[in-house]
Formats: structure tokens, sequence, C-alpha cells
């Protein structure tokens, strides 16, 4: 298991983290944090205002690892970030007895502190933290699915047919008139089916309420234009399809569901990293195919984790801050926790009625 992994799997879980250092802490001051002397793990502070700087490390079973875990933390002797700091060693105990004795050596004759964690333990932990994480213990969600879709907006393509024709249903032939072909057709009937804009039956497709708003609210520009899905939506659109998002309709609602474990991994790695290209760092594709559940390779989770930001970004759920780096930040706006909430809270009401217990009416 890769150390950052670990390192994401312990931060996760205070308390046996707080265990392992025999540390209590009430904060994390700091992650990853370049310095002048090496960039340090993490540090914790508790409610004492104590600093903690930890050096992490797998399993210490060469004598490279060993020097530089030692080197990199009497480095780190040179960095104070309170008055009063500590300097630790957080190892795995699966580390060899002979190295493991050369770690308690050194660290008694240079004042570092020694502590250790089960990578074993560490590994269950890791699956058991994105279960929790995603909320949906006891519930039959459906698994997010990667469909060619980069933009909400695109809904203008699917829909505009029936403002033009004036009709509140067309047969698959008026509908797919604009499509290249029917595998491009049918990933946009599939945004358009999950929010709500049209029904099927058979080759008909009905255009519900909402996909009467919608229209009806189309941006005037789309008419002067011969790429109707580069027109961006309007303000009634964007406060339509946000009613429809939280309208608590999941069943078979791909695209919502994509949006709500978006929103989540936005919540869970605090929006540090947005891959731009491909291949990016393997630690944070398994992350991702763990919190979603799925196997994408590379290219493919670039591209999801792309989309799913475009969409949020449309509706005013995040903030993106562009980077020259290979990964961009995401921050959730007021709108996009509100929003959140009301997606955690919907779940949970829906996973309360599935359990609930009527042995108290007997």
């Amino acid at each position: 298991m890769k150390e950052s992994l670990v390192q994401w799997t312990l931060l996760n879980n205070k308390a046996y983290l707080s265990k392992c250092l025999h540390f209590s802490f009430s904060k994390k001051v700091g992650q990853e944090i370049s310095t002048d002397f090496g960039r340090i793990d993490f540090i914790l502070e508790n409610n004492k205002g104590q600093h903690l700087v930890v050096e992490l490390e797998t399993t210490l079973n060469s004598s490279d690892k060993l020097d530089y875990c030692f080197n990199q933390v009497l480095n780190y002797h040179n960095v104070s970030f309170s008055g009063d700091t500590k300097y630790c060693i957080l190892f795995a105990i699966e580390t060899s007895r002979d190295n493991t004795a050369k770690v308690q050596n050194f660290g008694r004759e240079n004042n570092i502190l020694i502590r250790s964690y089960s990578l074993n333990l560490v590994k269950k932990l890791y699956s058991n933290t994105v279960e929790r994480l995603s909320l949906n213990v006891g519930l039959a969600l459906p698994t997010p699915k990667n469909y060619t879709i980069c933009f909400l907006r695109w809904l203008n393509k699917i829909l505009k047919p029936f403002k033009d024709l004036q009709k509140e249903n067309l047969t698959l032939t008026e509908i797919s008139q604009a499509f290249t072909g029917i595998t491009n057709f049918n990933c946009y009937k599939r945004l358009a089916l999950d929010l709500e804009m049209i029904t099927e039956k058979g080759n008909i497709y009905y255009l519900t309420q909402f996909g009467k708003e919608y229209i009806e609210n189309l941006n005037p520009n789309i008419y002067q234009t011969d790429n109707i899905s580069s027109i961006d939506l309007t303000n009634e659109q964007r406060r339509l399809l946000l009613k429809i998002l939280t309208n608590g309709n999941w069943d078979g609602k791909v695209h919502k569901m994509n949006i709500y474990w978006f929103l989540r991994f936005v919540e869970i790695t605090n929006g540090n990293w947005l891959p731009l290209r491909y291949p990016f760092d393997q630690d944070k594709l398994e992350i991702a195919r763990g919190l979603f559940k799925v196997s994408y390779s590379y290219r493919t989770m670039k591209e999801f984790l792309n989309w799913c930001c475009n969409y949020c970004e449309e509706l005013g759920l995040i903030e993106r801050i562009k980077s020259t780096t290979d990964y961009d930040s995401l921050t959730l706006t007021p709108l996009g926790i509100e929003v959140n909430n009301i997606f955690s809270m919907d779940l949970a009401l829906k996973k309360s009625r599935m359990n609930l217990s009527f042995k108290y009416t007997e």
C-alpha cells in the first residue's frame, strides 16, 4: 500500500491515528508542507497548542529507506511552527525486527518520538473509510457512469426540436435529426431522461413539464449560432435544473448521481486535486476508484471528473482554481454546500424509511 494512501486513511480516522501517536490532536495544521528542509508529511496540534511534526513511513526494510527517514526527520528540527514542537517517526509495525530496533535507537539518541501503526489494519480501514465517506451504506444507489456529455448546456441540442416544431411529442426521426449517429443521440437522450426533461415510450419522446419550462427559457442566442451546444444556460434554466437535482428522485437518474458523487469527491479530497491530464498519480486514481466504485482507466477517470466538474460549475456549485500544475483545485460555493447537505439529508431520510422498525406498533 502506497504511503500517500496510508496517510489519507490515517488522517480520515482520527481516533486510530491519535492512538498510534499517543497524541490526542484537535486539528491538522498542515499536510504535504514544502520547506527548505524537505517536505513534511503532516503536522498536528492538540488543544494545548502543542505541535507534532510527523514523518510517515510504511515498512522500513532497507538501509536506504532508513537513511532517508533519519535524515528527513533530523532536518525537520530546523522547522518549528510553535514554541512547543515535537518530532515523530510513524512507521508500520510490519517492519523487520532488526530495523525496528534501529529506529527505536535512533529515536532515543536524537529525542525523536517513535510510533507505529499496523499496515494490515490500515488496508482494512481504507475500504471502510471509502464506504463510510460515500454515505450510501444500505442504499441501492445508481453507480456513477461516464457518458460523453461534457456540459449540461448540451440539453439545448436535444430539446430545441420541440421548440422548433412546436410539438410536445416527437418521433425518433424528428428528435434525432441534428445528431450524427445513434450512439451520439443516446448520450444526449440519457442526459435529458436523467434530468427529467423528456419521457420515452417506444420511439416517441414526450416533453415533461420540466422540459416545457426549459425550452421556454432558451437563450435567444441559440437561434444565431450553428453550435447550439455552445450556448450557456440561462439563469432560469439553472434554477430549474437545481430544482430537479434536489427533488429527491434518484431512481435510475445517473447524471444526478454523478453530480452527487462529485460533490462528495470534492468534500472528501478537500478539493485539492482535479486531474488535468493523464496518467496522474496512481494513489489518487485508487482513491477515486474506491469512492465511485468503478475501475476506470486514467483517461476515463480524468474525463469523468472534469465533465462532472463542468456540470457543477454551470450550476454554481463549485469554484475552480486554475493551476499550471497537473491538478486544479476546487472549493464548494455556499450553494454547493447547501445542495450537498440536501443530498445527504435526503439519502439519510430514505435510509431511515427503509430501515424503519414497526415493532413498537405491535
